[in-house]
């Protein structure tokens, strides 16, 4: 009796154990742009803080307003990559498939760093083939 080789996996699961991974790395890097948009955020309303007392707060209050508006929609997309990182490990494809959008991965691009956005983009096939 010869020992033969265990059959491959099931596609569907090694393109699921794929997505995982994509979203783990995904997920990780949209925490730390969130960090680095809080940090900025809070450092220029600290600056807004101490120039006003000097007279100078009207020049922070431009960025201020574009940092808190990157880390509001730089929340907005960590939010969907969560619900989308919890959809593959609990191994739901239908809310997968229905969270996985190009759109959303242009935006993770631009907002939420290149990293999220790039994972977003090459999950984005293997999601479909699910």
């Amino acid at each position: 009796m010869s020992n033969y080789p265990p059959p491959p996996p099931p596609q569907s699961n090694t393109n699921l154990a794929t997505v995982k991974t994509y979203m783990l790395i995904a997920f990780i890097f949209s925490i730390i742009f969130v960090i680095v948009w809080i940090g900025a955020a809070l450092s220029v309303i600290s600056a807004f803080a101490f120039a006003t007392t000097v007279g100078l707060g009207f020049f922070f209050v431009l960025p201020a307003l574009v940092y808190l508006v990157l880390f509001a929609v730089s929340i907005i997309v960590f939010l969907r990559i969560y619900k989308m990182y919890k959809a593959a490990n609990a191994g739901d494809i239908a809310t997968l498939k229905e969270t996985s959008n190009m759109m959303w991965a242009i935006i993770a691009l631009i907002f939420a760093g290149v990293i999220p956005g790039i994972m977003l983009i090459i999950a984005d096939g293997p999601i479909k083939q699910l």
